[in-house]
């Protein structure tokens, strides 16, 4: 998997693969929500969110992004793998492709939000050094810390 940042003419692409994953998860997809994802080479331009896919060939399978919420912090969102590519560790290469990112903006902390319901997503970024630090009815929230 070759991971890039997204190119305007990507953004359909890597909004299906986000979609596909909601689709499978929640059985529907409301399309008023997320409205990050209408058009994501503007929403995530490279200034203060950067949004990237990871490619085989020329198709998108996987997409991840972070978003400023601070000068040190900063969130991970859209982690998505289209279901046929999950199981070969692809996953984990976006999260660390984009806790990589994160460190060379200066990024001290990284924080998740995940749907309480999913166990998988929960185990993975437990696995990959994020801490649980709240959960309410429907998410659990992790953090993790960057070394500088």
């Amino acid at each position: 998997m070759i991971i890039t940042p997204i190119k305007k003419h990507q953004s359909e692409q890597a909004k299906n693969v986000i979609l596909s994953g909601f689709l499978e998860r929640f059985g529907f997809i409301d399309h008023s929500l997320n409205p990050d994802i209408h058009d994501i080479s503007v929403e995530y331009d490279g200034t203060a969110h950067h949004f990237f896919v990871g490619k085989e060939n020329e198709d998108i399978i996987c997409t991840g992004a972070i978003r400023k919420e601070s000068e040190d912090t900063y969130q991970i969102v859209r982690m998505s793998v289209l279901s046929p590519f999950r199981k070969r560790g692809l996953g984990c290469i976006m999260l660390k492709h984009l806790e990589a990112k994160a460190h060379t903006l200066g990024v001290q902390r990284l924080f998740l939000e995940t749907n309480k319901l999913w166990a998988d997503a929960i185990h993975f970024y437990k696995n990959n050094g994020f801490i649980l630090i709240n959960e309410d009815g429907v998410s659990c929230y992790f953090e993790k810390e960057i070394p500088l």
